[in-house]
């Protein structure tokens, strides 16, 4: 069969459709674009519910594969230089929160971009997982799938309201280590196991309430000058030390 070449394809544009956040949440779906980043989903037994391409061999097979005119390649990308290949996959959300390991729960985390680098660094850690609080930004945009360069795929996300993390918080059978800039702590410190790591928005930090919930509160020290660091950079500092401690 030739490629295809309208985006009348219904499941052009179906895929078209899963830019926009709605349909992202009525649909249950997301894309993720580029060879690598699809292997990573391969290793990880995630199965797409479609994938196109413009001849780039597929690891599933060529049972799901539908070929499309680099036209049409464009239309889909959600990048300047469009991969040769993307896919559409389902959702997953962790429903069950367990206690252990290493966790990062963050609250009102705004950016795509800075949460997809937090997904990545939480997987080159081993983190457990990630928790989304109160009015993050959706894991499955597309800068996001994109910064996670595949982590996406490897770490279990939870999502909960805020009040709902608070009362985790408050129960964590470990430590619940929240970043704040009043915090008494040097963050390079033993965390005790196990760990939840807790940090707030890249504009006003954690909320008060939230703050207070947390068992230690720690800080980055810096130098006088910059009032705070980038978030992402902030929390690969502490998933690290928590890594660490024995």
């Amino acid at each position: 069969m030739p490629p295809i070449s309208s985006l009348q394809n219904p499941t052009i544009k179906l895929i078209r459709s899963l830019a926009n956040k709605k349909y992202r949440d009525e649909t249950g779906l997301f894309v993720a674009e580029g060879e690598k980043v699809l292997q990573r989903a391969y290793s990880l037994a995630w199965t797409p519910e479609s994938l196109v391409s413009t001849g780039a061999v597929s690891p599933w097979g060529e049972a799901r594969r539908l070929e499309v005119t680099p036209g049409v390649m464009a239309s889909l990308s959600a990048q300047n230089n469009p991969s040769p290949m993307l896919g559409v996959f389902r959702q997953r959300w962790q429903e069950r929160l367990e206690p252990t390991g290493l966790w990062l729960a963050l609250e009102d985390m705004r950016d795509p971009g800075n949460l997809g680098a937090i997904i990545r660094t939480a997987d080159a850690v081993g983190a457990t997982g990630v928790i989304l609080a109160g009015q993050s930004c959706d894991p499955w945009n597309s800068e996001c799938v994109r910064a996670t360069m595949g982590s996406i795929f490897a770490v279990p996300l939870v999502r909960m309201p805020t009040a709902s993390l608070i009362d985790v918080c408050k129960s964590w059978p470990g430590e619940s280590v929240g970043a704040h800039l009043q915090g008494t702590e040097d963050y390079r410190k033993a965390y005790r196991s196990p760990t939840l790591i807790v940090m707030g928005s890249e504009g006003r930090g954690l909320s008060d309430e939230l703050a207070k919930s947390c068992s230690t509160l720690v800080r980055i020290p810096m130098r006088e000058g910059p009032d705070s660091l980038n978030v992402s950079v902030a929390a690969g500092l502490m998933l690290f030390e928590a890594k660490r401690s024995p």
